[in-house]
């Protein structure tokens, strides 16, 4: 605890004179070292500082304890996917603001928000928050730079920027050789960046890296995410029986780990795989269950639409596949999605041609 600048921080906030709060314990010089950190004073001086401000010195101390152990659990929170009690752990930390600035925890807490906003999605916060780090990164200590450049690698992804977030994750692996609690994380985005970057082999080796790494820690959500991140680069390699057999292991264990929001996304990618093999048959009752299950307020479910109807346009089941491009129009205009209304009406009106157009797969699986 940096206690010089506490000290100097709530006698500004009291309204306070060096003089007022140093008579009868030290000098004003004496204290003004001890408000610079400059000087350490002995227990008594301080306790006696503290009590003047009306500054419980035991509370002080237990409030760093305090913060470093929800600092572990954010972490640890955001590792395991426990969306709401990371949350709820933010709200508590966000309560100690006052205090973390004069802890040696103050740059690991603004290094923990940037990853937290990315966490939940909100990347107008994760921009604003990395320009302050970016700012103060010359006090950062080794660690730190290197949850910076994971964090900001982060950031890249967001912004679709695969090839700049892979440099820096490659700049980790060469400097880094214990990557630590952050080994599962950092080997699963890494593997995402390489599925982004069409590097299907790279993304395998990655994500089985990962994928090792969760199972270690029985960390199940993260498994199952990771495994469908897997069986996506098994089919974009043409390793078919491999994402067929994971997929199989998922379809089994998703109700078992309360995950049947992954169900859409299972039954589309199974639609996807099945369609690059030429079985649409196969691929048509699996869109079919998708297109079932999914909630119509998202883009996966202007893929699906999109799938289903190419699918059925390929069988020559021409009225199904009216209705389904029809059904994409209505839901592409309402949405605002141009290039989805574009697909629609160009298929509309080739109905009863054959033409090809590369499937879309599902990125709803994906998380940061």
């Amino acid at each position: 605890m940096k206690i010089g600048s506490l000290i100097k921080y709530y006698r500004t906030k009291l309204g306070m004179t060096q003089n007022e709060v140093a008579t009868g314990i030290c000098s004003i010089p004496h204290l003004s070292k001890i408000e610079n950190n400059n000087k350490e004073a002995n227990c008594e001086t301080i306790r006696l500082l503290l009590e003047r401000l009306n500054i419980n010195s035991r509370d002080v101390e237990n409030s760093e304890h305090h913060i470093i152990k929800l600092l572990k659990d954010l972490q640890k929170q955001i590792n395991y996917l426990e969306n709401e009690k990371a949350i709820a752990t933010m709200g508590l930390l966000k309560d100690y603001e006052e205090i973390i600035g004069f802890t040696e925890s103050v740059y690991l807490y603004e290094l923990y928000k940037l990853r937290y906003y990315v966490f939940i999605n909100d990347y107008k916060m994760a921009e604003h928050q990395l320009k302050w780090l970016n700012a103060h990164r010359q006090n950062f200590s080794q660690h730190e730079r290197y949850l910076h450049s994971y964090y900001y690698a982060l950031v890249l992804i967001t912004r679709g920027k695969y090839a700049e977030a892979a440099v820096e994750l490659t700049n980790i692996l060469k400097t880094s050789s214990e990557l630590g609690s952050l080994e599962g994380e950092f080997y699963y985005h890494f593997s995402l960046i390489k599925g982004r970057l069409d590097e299907p082999s790279q993304a395998i080796l990655y994500g089985r890296k990962a994928l090792h790494y969760y199972k270690d820690q029985f960390n199940f959500k993260r498994i199952i995410y990771t495994s469908m991140s897997l069986a996506l680069y098994y089919a974009q390699g043409k390793v078919f029986h491999e994402a067929i057999e994971i997929y199989d292991h998922l379809l089994r264990n998703v109700e078992l780990m309360q995950q049947q929001q992954l169900l859409p996304a299972i039954y589309h990618n199974l639609g996807d795989l099945y369609q690059m093999r030429g079985e649409y048959e196969r691929a048509l009752v699996y869109f079919e269950q998708s297109a079932s299950l999914m909630e119509n307020n998202s883009d996966n479910y202007l893929f699906c639409l999109y799938n289903l109807g190419m699918t059925q346009f390929r069988l020559d089941q021409k009225v199904e596949s009216f209705k389904t491009f029809t059904m994409l129009k209505e839901e592409a205009k309402s949405k605002r999605k141009l290039s989805f209304n574009l697909f629609a009406s160009f298929y509309l009106y080739l109905l009863g041609g054959q033409e090809k157009a590369a499937g879309w797969r599902f990125t709803l699986f994906h998380y940061l």
